[in-house]
């Protein structure tokens, strides 16, 4: 079961245990290539992977059939092997995925997945992925689950930004993380014009601050800034 301080945790263990994490969402999609030829990227509909933990054992990769054939094809991968094929007609649902868009695979959705489970204070012990376009942007649709069939949490994350753009209620922002996500911190980038000024504000502040302190005998120092 992941608990919230499993990336913590994780950071101290092998190289070699990571190994058995299991193959991303990319690697299922490379063995699709080579079974399929080159141009199968470039007719990818959908890649979904069920009980990832933190990675899934079955890959299926789901391809629109080549021009005139109607239908889809699906690719099951596993351990970067294909071990199934078969093929379903009916219209594509949410348009093919373009590979070049894609910035973010699946250990990277894992990693944002956990760092909000551990902010919201979720445990899990697996996840259920699913990346498929939504309007033209390919999104990562994430379920969160613990125990048998408990869905603790979901998640939507733009796999060409990495941002979270839709969460559970169990996942939901406080007032406080809305804040916290809205303006960026000393040695980050700047988020936004605002953010500039909201941080170079908030360093003049503390400034001005210091220098009464100083003026009236306090010392140099921002204890009294609130």
């Amino acid at each position: 079961m992941y608990r919230p301080l499993f990336s913590a945790a994780a950071a101290l263990l092998s190289s070699s245990v990571f190994a058995l994490a299991g193959d991303t969402a990319y690697d299922a999609l490379r063995a699709a290539g080579a079974r399929l030829g080159a141009d199968a990227q470039n007719r990818l509909v959908e890649i979904s992977g069920r009980g990832g933990r933190p990675q899934p054992a079955l890959w299926q990769v789901q391809l629109e059939e080549p021009a005139g054939r109607g239908g889809q094809v699906q690719i099951n991968v596993q351990r970067g092997v294909v071990v199934g094929q078969n093929k379903s007609g009916g219209a594509v649902q949410g348009g093919r995925l373009s590979l070049a868009a894609i910035q973010l695979d699946s250990d990277g959705a894992f990693t944002i997945a956990n760092a909000e489970a551990i902010r919201a204070d979720i445990s899990f012990d697996r996840l259920n992925y699913v990346l498929k376009s939504e309007g033209g942007i390919p999104v990562w649709r994430l379920e969160l689950l613990d125990g048998p069939a408990s869905v603790v949490g979901s998640l939507k994350i733009a796999a060409d930004t990495g941002t979270v753009i839709e969460r559970s209620p169990q996942l939901a922002l406080s007032e406080d993380d809305r804040r916290d996500e809205k303006w960026s911190k000393p040695g980050e980038k700047f988020k936004s014009v605002a953010d500039f000024f909201h941080r170079t504000g908030k360093k003049i502040g503390r400034t001005g601050y210091q220098l009464r302190n100083w003026a009236s005998g306090d010392g140099w120092t921002d204890a009294k800034n609130p």
